[in-house]
């Protein structure tokens, strides 16, 4: 296919890279494809399911987690029937897409990174010990890109926001769940993700303000809906850095609030993740609510207005009512 526009020419250009999402988990369960097990390794996670291809390679199905893709690089592989390659093939065969298409997929659940972005071995930044004063070449959001989120300067502050004024985008601090110890950030722009250092698990932690303890926390999947909610007046905002929320996340809240609302989106991926978490720790006497979708057709809090979120979170139910 030519391209007919520059927007054309440059997707076409970027689908033969290695594009990844952000959050690989969320991606995967958006698949189809149910992630079973974390493995945390120095330098990134990998995600342990059944393999999708298994049947069609085998004539069996996948009875145990053959199948492990690579949190940082995307690189999937079968380790029984030998399945692999890099993530951007695995939407095509699962979606029946083209190449391009594939990429238009991945980037509308936000490029973590291409290929060509992978820092080189032992580039002397990513070998630096990170501290607060990493954070010093970064400066306040500018009142521009907080309107344009709805986000206020004191919400910012409380949350430790910051901006790169040399590429114009968000810097969201990962922080250790109980000492507070910077660990790195998340970098994001548009259509543009990056977790600094590579391989960062931000699994096991959460963004928002690790301090708070209270009767009801909120669970978002993106930090800047979490500093939204706070800007609104809306306390215990916390996010999981995408959809998929881990077992060590989950814990962390437990142990913050009587009750949890489940504001994941309102997409494929946030349901299956907001079901999951609810069957899992509802016998384990974490009561929770799920955040009220129907009166918008949002995708999640920070797309709404300021008036159909609290009233989203206002009208919080239990997940058994019955929907109008």
């Amino acid at each position: 296919m030519k391209p007919t526009s520059p927007t054309d020419f440059w997707d076409s250009l970027a689908a033969f890279s290695n594009p990844v999402p952000h959050d690989v988990a969320g991606a995967l369960t958006a698949l189809g494809i149910e992630v079973l097990r974390e493995l945390s390794k120095p330098d990134s996670t990998e995600y342990l399911a059944r393999c999708p291809a298994h049947l069609a390679l085998t004539g069996k199905q996948d009875r145990r987690p053959s199948f492990s893709v690579n949190g940082t690089t995307g690189l999937f592989h079968c380790f029984s029937c030998g399945y692999a390659g890099p993530f951007i093939q695995l939407v095509e065969d699962g979606l029946g897409y083209h190449r391009i298409e594939a990429f238009q997929w991945i980037a509308r659940h936000g490029v973590y990174r291409t290929a060509e972005e992978e820092p080189p071995a032992g580039r002397p930044e990513e070998t630096l010990r990170i501290n607060e004063a990493s954070l010093a070449l970064f400066t306040p959001p500018p009142p521009r890109a907080c309107a344009r989120r709805s986000l206020t300067p004191e919400a910012c502050r409380a949350f430790g926001v910051l901006w790169n004024p040399e590429k114009h985008r968000w810097i969201l601090p990962i922080r250790h769940p109980e000492t507070g110890e910077l660990w790195g950030w998340q970098e994001k722009g548009k259509r543009f993700f990056r977790n600094y250092p590579a391989g960062i698990h931000k699994g096991a932690t959460l963004f928002g303000d690790l301090t708070w303890r209270g009767e009801t926390a909120l669970l978002l999947e993106s930090p800047l809906d979490a500093v939204r909610a706070h800007a609104l007046g809306i306390p215990g905002a916390f996010a999981s850095f995408g959809a998929h929320a881990s077992e060590a996340q989950i814990r962390l809240l437990k142990a913050r609030c009587k009750q949890l609302v489940l504001g994941l989106d309102n997409d494929t991926a946030g349901r299956t993740s907001r079901d999951r978490i609810h069957t899992r720790w509802r016998p384990r006497g974490l009561v929770m609510r799920f955040l009220d979708y129907s009166h918008t057709t949002a995708k999640d809090l920070g797309d709404m207005s300021d008036a159909d979120a609290l009233t989203a979170y206002g009208n919080a139910h239990h997940p058994w009512r019955r929907r109008r």
